[in-house]
């Protein structure tokens, strides 16, 4: 019984760094992002009814996202996101 209850404390403790380290980055962002995410209808109550978007294969907004790296001698030195509006959704 004591491993049962060790692994439950460790898969709840998991799940909570996520969700401090998600809350940590959107704060971070402001609230430019969490407008971003409302407009994809990610918002609360979305969560809370259980009426998140599927997901498919492709993006669902008119819009790419991407990462831009650059590495000098083997190592990495930048990263960034990158968006750019399309007029094709894939």
């Amino acid at each position: 019984m004591d491993i049962v209850a060790t692994i439950a404390a460790t898969l709840l403790g998991f799940a909570s760094v996520i969700v401090v380290i998600v809350t940590y980055r959107v704060i971070v962002a402001g609230p430019s992002k969490v407008s971003q995410l409302r407009r994809k209808r990610y918002g609360l109550s979305a969560w809370v009814s259980g009426g998140l978007p599927k997901t498919g294969i492709g993006t669902t907004v008119h819009e790419l996202e991407g990462i831009e790296m650059k590495a000098r001698n083997g190592r990495l030195v930048a990263v960034r996101q990158t968006r750019a509006p399309t007029s094709t959704v894939r």
